[in-house]
């Protein structure tokens, strides 16, 4: 497997532990992710999941008479952008927008605020199933902190997020893009984002959540045009990296993260060493995704709040 598809059955796997899908959409997102029903079963099998499943379950079969249903299925990518949209401030104006990165469009989803001049602009880069009503939801935020707020769909070179039937099929299409591609549609972000008369002048600032937040931090290292970051929950880049970092960092992290957290504290010592700006926080209680209110089995209602008053402030104090 590539180094994105290790990541993305990492992350999968996270989430299936963690109780926000069933087996049904593990497998089928694990099989999606690895292009092969077989190497599914012996990820699985490595994973230790041999005791919970049997070979070839694949779909689950119906519920008989007198068990009890799994609950509703995840609303589709296309439901939970729609409900996104629903959820927009009075104070926030928002609408699609398409640009090119090289030969492609990427499409993308920007709030504004509707009054004033805005502060200055951010990107928000989506988790690791694309835009979703989460992420909808967080520029919009965005926006009613004054900041002209894009949401870049970086599933636009497979069709888009929208063009996925299930969560589980958007979450496999991430695992087949490239790096190298993720960072081209990132820096025609930040270049469409400079391009807007309400952002011209301003600074930029980035954040991400999960996959977005691993973005976070690597596109730190690829660009000059970030003028600060809040990664949330995305594991640090190599040491080697933090040298080409130029913007002011405040990252948030889960408590319970061991996989993402694992190299956080020799991170900052990098920084520390090279004067570089990077404050962090462990948010106690917490594991991977706690901001993601659409995740009851990860949400963390009271350090989701204090999260984002953190990254508020921080963002406020850099935009000046």
């Amino acid at each position: 497997m590539s180094t994105a598809q290790r990541f993305g059955v990492s992350e999968l796997i996270q989430n299936y532990r963690a109780g926000t899908m069933n087996r049904w959409e593990f497998f089928q997102t694990l099989a999606y992710l690895t292009g092969s029903i077989m190497l599914a079963q012996e990820v699985m099998l490595q994973e230790g999941f041999a005791a919970e499943w049997e070979a070839y379950n694949w779909p689950e079969q119906a519920a008989q008479p007198g068990q009890q249903p799994q609950g509703p299925p995840p609303p589709t990518p296309k439901e939970s952008i729609e409900a996104g949209e629903k959820r927009l401030p009075a104070g926030v104006a928002a609408e699609w927008v398409k640009y090119k990165s090289g030969d492609i469009e990427v499409g993308g989803y920007l709030a504004k605020p509707k009054s004033g001049t805005p502060g200055g602009a951010i990107i928000v880069i989506h988790e690791n199933r694309g835009l979703t009503e989460f992420v909808l939801d967080m520029a919009q935020r965005w926006a009613g902190e004054n900041l002209v707020a894009l949401a870049p769909d970086l599933l636009s070179r497979l069709g888009g997020t929208q063009s996925f039937a299930t969560t589980a099929e958007a979450g496999g299409g991430i695992g087949k893009l490239e790096r190298p591609n993720v960072v081209l549609d990132l820096h025609a972000t930040a270049a469409y984002l400079k391009s807007r008369s309400e952002v011209k002048g301003k600074k930029t600032g980035l954040t991400g959540f999960c996959w977005g937040g691993g973005n976070t931090f690597n596109f730190i290292t690829e660009s000059k045009e970030i003028a600060f970051a809040m990664p949330f929950y995305g594991p640090p880049p190599p040491l080697e990296k933090a040298e080409s970092i130029v913007c002011a960092i405040n990252a948030v992290f889960a408590e319970n993260d061991q996989r993402v957290n694992q190299n956080v504290e020799a991170f900052a010592a990098k920084m520390k060493e090279l004067g570089k700006p990077f404050a962090y926080k462990m948010y106690p209680g917490t594991q991977h995704a706690f901001m993601n209110f659409t995740s009851p089995q990860r949400y963390n209602a009271e350090q989701a709040k204090a999260a984002w008053e953190d990254v508020r402030a921080f963002a406020k104090q850099q935009v000046g």
